[in-house]
């Protein structure tokens, strides 16, 4: 089995080469500020410049690590909200999908015409049968590797592909790139980012990144005690930059 955090090289035919658009998520979980409405002009704003789908994240914040979690509990999006959003991003048009934290959450996303899971990191902390169960769905489904320690990637199975992530929010490009395998393959495909700014975001696509997933904010100042992702979150401008950063770039498979 590959390596989680140094995949294989491989040599690349130009005979066999195609093009493939850099696959773009806008996460907007946690600085939604548990409001639909800024959820909704978040999801908008990232269509406009160019996301290809928008994220969120589904918990109950009492059942997620930390003390006081009271002071969380208004971003715990309910399944009334989640299906609400869910509906405005089918109407833009825009891919929509979510990570889940625990079994009733996963439900919520089996129950609609979603095709994609995602495993946040933490997950594999917490929960890794839960993980498991998720994979065994067969749904595709992609994996954050952030909190991972271990080298050997921790499923096999063929519908789960992984992102390369340091978990630490936020931290600074010279970090990030230090850290950051040295090719992107077809298994470790996506880089989900933290830092400030995209400049490593453009580092993972150079180095053959076919996904990036990166954290959304209307606002950079709205960064708080339990909104910790502001400041390390891509904004409109910044977005439509990354768009047409990745539009200008050529990405090769075999």
């Amino acid at each position: 089995m590959p390596r989680a955090h140094q995949p294989t090289r491989r040599k690349k035919s130009i005979n066999n080469k195609k093009m493939n658009k850099v696959y773009i998520i806008s996460e907007i979980c946690g600085q939604w500020g548990g409001s639909v409405q800024r959820a909704e002009q978040m999801i908008l704003q990232s269509k406009l410049a160019g996301a290809d789908a928008v994220k969120v994240q589904l918990y109950d914040t009492y059942r997620m690590p930390g003390d006081d979690r009271q002071k969380w509990e208004y971003l715990s999006m309910t399944e009334e909200q989640f299906l609400k959003l869910k509906t405005f991003a089918d109407n833009l048009n825009i891919d929509f999908f979510a990570s889940a934290f625990d079994e009733e959450r996963f439900s919520w996303i089996r129950n609609t015409n979603i095709k994609i899971n995602k495993i946040g990191s933490i997950l594999l902390e917490l929960n890794l049968e839960l993980c498991k169960n998720m994979i065994s769905t067969k749904m595709e489904t992609y994996c954050s590797l952030g909190k991972w320690k271990e080298k050997q990637f921790p499923f096999e199975d063929e519908n789960v592909k992984y992102f390369h992530c340091l978990y630490k929010y936020p931290h600074y490009y010279k970090e990030a790139v230090e850290l950051m395998p040295r090719q992107f393959d077809n298994k470790l495909v996506g880089y989900s980012d933290h830092t400030l700014g995209t400049e490593a975001c453009r580092e993972a696509i150079r180095r053959g990144a076919k996904i990036i997933e990166k954290h959304y904010t209307t606002d950079h100042n709205l960064q708080s005690e339990t909104e910790g992702a502001h400041s390390c979150s891509m904004n409109m401008e910044e977005l439509r930059a990354l768009r047409n950063f990745c539009d200008k770039s050529f990405i090769y498979t075999q």
